[in-house]
């Protein structure tokens, strides 16, 4: 059976995949983990960031035995695998994101970055910050939030995925992308898949950009017809 890891997005937790790995288990072997920071994990003393968490993805699978393992990653975590591969090709199989922001600029990330204050969140959207509190832990989920909207201005100012490196991802890559995504433009994962040697990208219609709003079985349609 095949192996397959899923990567979750920024301020989310590998307990979202819970029900997408139960309807994959039939088809694939499935692990998932948190990045640090994020669902209870510590936070990583060598800081937050995708190249950090790049680190933490090639130790789990050196860990777990995972080389050439495919791997999903869901928005931020696509973000991961594909940085990864840019420099390790060879240490993972095929690669499939969802709703990945590819085209990072410092005017892109200003009102994004604004809302990503959990006082602000506490007033405006308090479920939302009850959820991520459960999620990340009472100790843990303001220092998410900033941290994330630290490297969220960090990527606009100095994108890690550039014109330049996406060419040495030799891996077989497909980017999904929600027509419904307000998050993520078809143009720049359209261009990116252009870039990559192996690319391909797929829009997949009434798709949002939230994962708990993604329609899982149309999901694994894709993943499966992509990965297997």
């Amino acid at each position: 059976m095949k192996k397959l890891i899923l990567l979750h997005g920024a301020l989310g937790s590998a307990s979202m995949f819970e029900d997408l790995t139960n309807k994959l288990k039939g088809d694939f072997e499935v692990y998932t983990f948190n990045f640090s920071g994020h669902g209870g994990a510590p936070v990583n003393e060598e800081g937050f960031g995708i190249e950090v968490f790049a680190e933490e993805l090639q130790a789990f699978i050196t860990k777990n035995k995972l080389e050439g393992a495919d791997i999903f990653g869901y928005s931020m975590g696509g973000y991961v695998a594909l940085y990864l591969a840019a420099s390790q090709p060879d240490l993972i199989g095929k690669i499939v994101t969802l709703g990945t922001k590819l085209a990072w600029t410092a005017e892109g990330v200003e009102e994004e970055t604004a809302r990503l204050n959990p006082e602000l969140m506490k007033e405006k959207v308090p479920q939302y910050a009850a959820l991520l509190k459960e999620r990340h832990g009472k100790k843990q989920w303001k220092q998410v939030i900033w941290q994330t909207a630290g490297m969220m201005l960090e990527l606009g100012d100095e994108p890690l995925l550039t014109m330049e490196n996406l060419p040495l991802i030799t891996n077989q890559v497909t980017i999904l992308l929600g027509a419904d995504d307000n998050m993520v433009s078809k143009e720049e994962s359209e261009n990116v898949a252009t870039v990559l040697p192996n690319g391909k990208f797929i829009s997949i219609p009434n798709m949002p950009h939230p994962l708990e709003k993604v329609d899982l079985d149309t999901l694994c349609e894709n993943l499966k017809e992509c990965l297997v």
